[in-house]
Formats: C-alpha cells, structure tokens, sequence
C-alpha cells in the first residue's frame, strides 16, 4: 500500500508541474483561435490605392469597374461601369473593397476541393470578384458561394451566412460579413442625381410642358408657425394659391428619389438628340436652396419607360412610367382642396 500512495503522490507532482507549465485556465484556447484568425487577404488593405481595374462575374453576367482613363469625359479619380462608360455608385464600391480586406479565416468548413460545389464556390456556381492594380497584377481573387440555410424563427434580426473562400486555395469559409456582390452592370452604375437631398431641402418645382401646355410652377412656403397645418406650398404660374400640403410634399420627393432605370447612350447634339429620342416633352427644373436641377422627359423608350436628359450630364436614361406619373402632376390636382 505504501507503494501506491507512493504512486499517487508522484502522479498528482506530475500533473502540477504541467498545470503550472501548460496553464490551462489562462484563456491559451482564445489565444490560439486568435492566432489561427487571420485576415483572407492580409496585405489588400494596404494595397486599395493601387486598385486601377475590378472584375465581378457569375454564370450569367461579368462586368468590369475601372478607374477613368485620360481621354475618358470623366475625371481620373472616377471610377466607371465599363459597358455603360457610366460613374459608379462610389459607396457600393467602397462597400466592397473595404469588406473583401477586412474577411477573416473564421469558420473553415471544407478543405476539400470535390466539395466546392456543395458550398457553391466554384467559378461556375458562385460570384468572383477580381482585383488588379495598374500594372494588371492580380491582388485579389475570391469567390462567394451560397447562402447558408437557416432557421431564423424568433429572431427579429436574422444573420445571413455565405460559403467563400480565396480562388487559389480549396479551403471554403463562413462568413457573416461577405455579401455576395452583383455581375449586373445597371447595378454598379450611379443612377441616384439628388443623393443625399431630402425632400425637405426641396425650394420649387417647375415643369414646362410642351404638348398639352399645361405648366405650373410651385413654391415652398416658409413657416409662420410651428403649426403642421399651415400651407407648406404655393402655386405661383399660372396663377397664385396654395395647394395641398400633400402634393407638394409628394413632388418634393419625387424630385429628390429622382433614378433612371437604365443609360441607353451618350448625349450627342441637342438638335440630334431632340430627334432620336423625342425631347423634350417635359422639362422641370428643381431648386435645391439655390442651386437648379434641369432634366427633360423624352418620347417613350421600352415598355414602361421613357427617354431622360439630364441637364449637365454625359448619357441619356431611362425613367419609370411610374416615376413620370408622379412628376406630371395636373395643375387640377395641385389646387388646396379646401
């Protein structure tokens, strides 16, 4: 028996000497995690200022965003939708970038390239993104997959997880911060011409019709009183009277969440253009404390659109038939009700 206890004496000195030399309770797990987490594309942050070309493809669409050249309209610094030779949403490419530099290695669910598929991230099945900078050297390569599915039963803000990982490695990754990004060239394209105006710092509309002559022009009227239902907007041509509070705020915001829906082509010659794509039918001008957005509606193009130019700008649009509606306000329906 003396022997035994001998035993168990020399095991419990053993297994001290290791707590004290492994430390177990002193969080080495999270530190080794956090050793093994590691950014997917360690040196792009850095390289963002090199970035001169963007290509995003899918199995249906590809489309490549790059930066402007010498003899393009644009200046350099802007980055263009290269198909429509159109602005980007600058935003939604910063958007990008900045996610793609900052995805980490968390959550490795495959190591085997034959399960690609499964995960949605081959070439054909998901959404590739590749980055170059000037001397076409390629920084980044990465496909996003599929969704993962989910239960999102009793959670008011459900996480969407995707399948990634980088084109040259087979390990696949989840992520809850990619967003799988769109090869649709419209998309890309910065169509928004009041970003960032509010309908509330909308002055005046003007609309000048040029087939039924029906004009009108409409002013804001600056509060008396913090009373909501003091007239908010006058009718001032052709004639003089308040309208309704709601029509006024109506075309406001119309005005403001002013979008095309498509950039079919460049302006030309006015004379030219007036022929090809029927301008101008309508014509508004939209003060903006001070400061006057002019555009003209056309003849109509495809089904439920219709030809726009925009005052200052390189291409012709498209706008809603929805959009035109709200804008073509009958002077009829502008009068105060009361």
């Amino acid at each position: 028996m003396f022997s035994n206890q001998r035993l168990i004496i020399y095991i419990l000195i053993t297994l001290g000497v290791l707590f004290v030399r492994e430390n177990p309770m002193s969080g080495d797990e999270h530190q080794q995690t956090a050793q093994q987490v590691k950014l997917l594309f360690p040196q792009l942050k850095a390289q963002l200022p090199t970035i001169t070309s963007i290509t995003i493809s899918d199995s249906d669409s590809r489309l490549v965003v790059e930066s402007a050249e010498d003899q393009s309209l644009y200046s350099g610094e802007r980055w263009l939708v290269q198909s429509k030779q159109h602005p980007v949403d600058r935003a939604k490419l910063m958007y990008l970038l900045d996610g793609l530099s900052q995805l980490q290695t968390v959550d490795v669910v495959s190591i085997n390239a034959s399960k690609h598929s499964v995960y949605g991230v081959t070439e054909k099945d998901g959404t590739r993104v590749q980055i170059y900078d000037g001397n076409g050297l390629l920084l980044a390569d990465w496909i996003a997959g599929a969704i993962r599915s989910q239960d999102i039963a009793g959670g008011d803000h459900p996480v969407f997880e995707y399948y990634m990982r980088r084109a040259d490695s087979d390990e696949v990754f989840l992520s809850g911060v990619a967003v799988q990004p769109s090869a649709d060239a419209l998309d890309w394209c910065d169509l928004n011409f009041l970003r960032g105006v509010q309908a509330f710092q909308v002055d005046g509309v003007s609309r000048f019709d040029y087939q039924r002559k029906l004009s009108w022009k409409i002013e804001r009227i600056k509060p008396q009183s913090p009373n909501e239902e003091e007239p908010r907007w006058q009718l001032t041509a052709p004639l003089q009277t308040t309208i309704d509070n709601f029509s006024g705020d109506s075309l406001a915001f119309s005005c403001s969440q002013l979008q095309a829906t498509d950039v079919v082509g460049f302006v030309s010659s006015v004379a030219a253009d007036n022929v090809n794509y029927g301008f101008p039918q309508d014509r508004f001008e939209v003060l903006i404390q001070g400061n006057t957005l002019e555009f003209e509606l056309g003849k109509p193009a495809r089904e439920g659109h219709r030809y726009l130019r925009v005052s200052g700008l390189q291409h012709i649009y498209t706008i809603s038939d929805f959009e035109v509606g709200q804008l073509r306000q009958d002077i009829d329906s502008l009068y105060d009700s009361e």
